[in-house]
């Protein structure tokens, strides 16, 4: 498991109301450029205190499991929001996922990847969760092409990539994109990208 464990300013930062709200904010941003209301059930990916998990469940209503590798964070999580039948908290390595194949309508992802070595890993296990035409929410930072191929030899639990990494890496995997926003932000540039699974 090539995950990154977190420092305790970043997960200060990670827990605190702020960054909760920043997330959301991106969610119905992106909601607003695919139809959500066919979404049923959703895996999120790195659910850190719950917030968006807790959000889609409350006010989408929306099934939704929501992972994280750090017990800690599943634990303040379910200390929280609870769980109901509608939402449920687990300790999840994102590049060995315990589901089923075709399991969910949509995966969730918000700056997660960059704390994951293997992400290649994680986006085929992204393809292999979700349903045929599900989506895949991804927002995260990336890197130039400069940085990656510097670090990438010498740091191996990062997720260091461009981002036409990521949309190449998730279009040999059978993931489509259907909407693409503007990046944002200076020396790390922060995307926000939709996919949608293959119809097979």
């Amino acid at each position: 498991m090539a995950i990154m464990k977190m420092t305790r300013l970043e997960k200060k930062f990670v827990n605190a109301s702020k960054h909760g709200e920043r997330n959301l904010e991106i969610l119905q941003h992106l909601f607003t450029h695919f139809d959500s209301s066919t979404v049923g059930k959703v895996l999120e990916i790195g659910c850190g205190v719950g917030t968006v998990a807790a959000h889609l469940s409350n006010k989408h209503g929306m099934q939704v499991i929501a992972t994280d590798a750090d017990p800690e964070q599943v634990k303040l999580a379910k200390s929280h929001y609870g769980e109901h039948e509608n939402l449920r908290f687990c300790q999840a390595d994102a590049t060995d996922l315990p589901f089923e194949n075709a399991e969910f309508e949509m995966v969730l992802s918000l700056h997660v990847f960059h704390h994951i070595g293997d992400w290649g890993c994680v986006l085929s296990e992204v393809n292999r969760v979700l349903k045929p035409k599900g989506y895949f929410v991804f927002h995260d930072l990336t890197y130039s092409k400069l940085a990656t191929t510097i670090f990438r030899p010498i740091v191996r639990n990062y997720g260091l990539y461009t981002i036409r990494d990521i949309i190449e890496g998730s279009r040999t995997r059978g993931l489509k994109i259907v909407y693409k926003g503007e990046p944002s932000g200076m020396v790390l540039a922060e995307h926000s990208i939709v996919f949608q699974r293959n119809q097979c």
